[in-house]
């Protein structure tokens, strides 16, 4: 089967755009959307079987974006097409990461039912409970939307956590201006090593405010990483970072 048929919805929701186009329907409110405007060129290199063109074209946009999902998805098509199964299956791996539960179709058939993540392999069953959508509750005492015994630890502990966010956040010049405030809420996965992987905003207030989260998140130092049994373990993490005027 090509592997156009394997798209998400997300990819339905560009053809849908290019209908609109098509019938001369305004396509934007101001300018060209760029995330439209790159998927479907790079969706088209993939219609036409040009899959190492499409290969090296959404690896640059990783490059511009490392949290874009349409692009690990579709470089993973891409790879897949090349029968580069390996490589095709971490970008889907990837795309999970990053909270499309589209991925535990293609990962369960394709990759059987095999997930990795920095070296670490996650079985179905691993992934799946991890990832699964009544799994975004967060316990009572954690932030942590996997259990472990020993819980992934900031450097210093919480206290330290809040003073290395409240040092770090560079409030937004223009959402200043516009009195914006609020929390900005990042997922992402705690390594083995302690390592921040795949950040991204899971519910935001400005996209000025939802990339500064993200930067500040993407610089922090190591961990202690989970533990379960004495074993370091990933662990996925949802953390809130807040925006106030003073």
């Amino acid at each position: 089967m090509n592997s156009f048929n394997l798209f998400s919805t997300r990819i339905k929701r560009i053809l849908v755009f290019i209908s609109f186009c098509v019938f001369n329907i305004p396509c934007f409110s101001q300018g060209n959307d760029p995330l439209i405007d790159s998927q479907s060129r790079g969706v088209e290199l993939i219609k036409e079987a040009k899959y190492e063109e499409a290969n090296k074209f959404f690896s640059e946009e990783i490059k511009k974006d490392e949290a874009d999902k349409d692009a690990y998805l579709n470089r993973g098509n891409a790879l897949w097409e090349m029968n580069n199964e390996e490589d095709a299956c971490r970008d889907w791996s990837y795309l999970l990461a990053l909270g499309d539960t589209a991925a535990f179709k293609l990962l369960d058939a394709k990759c059987h039912g095999t997930m990795v993540i920095e070296g670490d392999t996650l079985h179905a069953a691993q992934y799946h409970k991890m990832f699964a959508a009544d799994n975004k509750k967060l316990s009572h005492n954690s932030n942590a939307l996997s259990v472990v015994d020993e819980m992934p630890e900031f450097p210093g502990g919480t206290s330290a956590l809040m003073e290395y966010l409240e040092k770090n956040i560079k409030y937004p010049e223009e959402a200043k201006k516009k009195k914006i405030e609020g929390r900005v809420y990042v997922n992402f996965i705690i390594s083995r090593k302690g390592k921040i992987l795949l950040p991204y905003v899971t519910r935001g207030i400005d996209k000025k405010c939802n990339d500064e989260a993200l930067r500040v998140i993407r610089t922090m130092p190591l961990w202690k990483p989970g533990k379960q049994k004495g074993k370091p373990m990933l662990v996925r993490y949802n953390l809130p970072v807040s925006f106030a005027l003073k």
